[in-house]
């Protein structure tokens, strides 16, 4: 829903093409959202955008917040 805001419409340029080539969905999509990116969703397009398919999907696999320290290095904050 926060793609559909005003706000999020940019990122959600960035990110729905994204989301489509990876195999990030159900519930990896919202680890993806809420662990790993704090429910920002320009922290999303910018983590999707800048770590590897491999790396991200893998971090989103899990669901003891491990999947943070993979991910920790292609984030800005």
């Amino acid at each position: 829903m926060s793609l559909m805001a005003d706000e999020g419409l940019a990122a959600g340029m960035v990110i729905i093409p994204k989301l489509e080539n990876y195999n990030i969905r159900g519930t990896d999509l919202y680890i993806l959202w809420s662990d790993l990116c704090g429910r920002d969703v320009d922290r999303v397009a910018e983590l999707i955008s800048n770590c590897p398919q491999d790396i991200l999907e893998d971090a989103c696999s899990r669901q003891d917040y491990s999947g943070r320290e993979m991910v920790k290095q292609y984030q800005s904050s």
